[in-house]
């Protein structure tokens, strides 16, 4: 992306360390780095679904995969992170819930 003479780029990487607990099932956390769309999100799944038997991680997990579909979808260099976040949303069926944030660098 330009701004102004100078060009942005946003990089990031990613490290897992789930509680001792939670490591057998990955944890409740899950995110994406979209490198060509210059994109990344996480999701924080609610661990209080435990106590109903459900895996707040995988809801996480879903939620960020279609994340990334919809992001898939949007225009080349204006991407929508509500938007997407609302699409993600409306696509994932899993049962639980969880924070979610979702970042991009924009031409706008």
């Amino acid at each position: 992306k330009i701004l102004g003479d100078r060009i942005l780029k946003l990089v990031s990487g990613s490290c897992y360390l789930p509680h001792p607990a939670k490591e057998e099932t990955g944890g409740e956390d899950a995110h994406f780095i979209c490198v060509d769309e210059q994109a990344i999100g996480v999701a924080d799944g609610v661990g209080g679904w435990a106590d109903l038997g459900i895996d707040a991680g995988q809801y996480a997990r879903e939620l960020m995969s279609h994340s990334v579909a919809a992001i898939q979808q949007e225009p080349k260099g204006s991407i929508d992170p509500a938007r997407v976040l609302e699409k993600a949303h409306s696509s994932t069926k899993a049962r639980g819930s969880s924070t979610a944030c979702i970042v991009a660098l924009t031409d706008q």
